[in-house]
């Protein structure tokens, strides 16, 4: 009898540590910026660059570092291994959190945002395409810019 008892106690006992665990690690949750509180999908995009996603740290049970991702749209996430997809996302798209059907990439420098399922690849071709075009547009504005001044002194001249 007393052997049944004793396991009832620790049973009691493994139980309460689960809870309190669960209850500080819930209270340690860092709070939701407004832009990254959930909304609904109006359509689903492809891929746009979101400028309010981006990383925070924070120190969680036994003052451990934790790395959370923000996006807009997306509550903070739990980021398990950040300096593994810091270095990866240099040569390659890393998928970040994935949200509802959100799903935010980081690539380089920057955070896009998709909700069409797409891949790694799609994503790093979409995201040269769009260098190559602003690299064009400088190119064509810059041209346009010095045919003018030219005009300008020649007609001044």
């Amino acid at each position: 009898m007393s052997g049944v008892v004793v396991g009832v106690v620790v049973l009691l006992a493994a139980a309460v540590v689960v809870a309190v665990v669960v209850a500080v690690r819930r209270r340690s949750w860092p709070e939701t910026p407004a832009f990254a509180r959930p909304r609904p999908v109006t359509s689903p995009g492809g891929l746009v660059p979101d400028p309010n996603a981006g990383f925070f740290t924070d120190r969680g049970l036994a003052f451990r570092k934790r790395y959370f991702f923000v996006g807009t749209g997306c509550p903070p996430v739990l980021v398990v291994d950040f300096p593994s997809l810091d270095v990866l996302r240099r040569e390659q798209p890393v998928r970040i959190a994935r949200y509802g059907i959100r799903v935010w990439w980081w690539f380089g420098d920057e955070f896009y945002r998709e909700a069409v399922g797409l891949g790694a690849d799609d994503v790093r071709a979409w995201v040269r395409e769009r260098e190559r075009k602003r690299l064009a547009r400088q190119d064509r504005a810059r041209l346009l810019a010095e045919a003018e001044e030219s005009l300008r002194k020649r007609d001044n001249g």
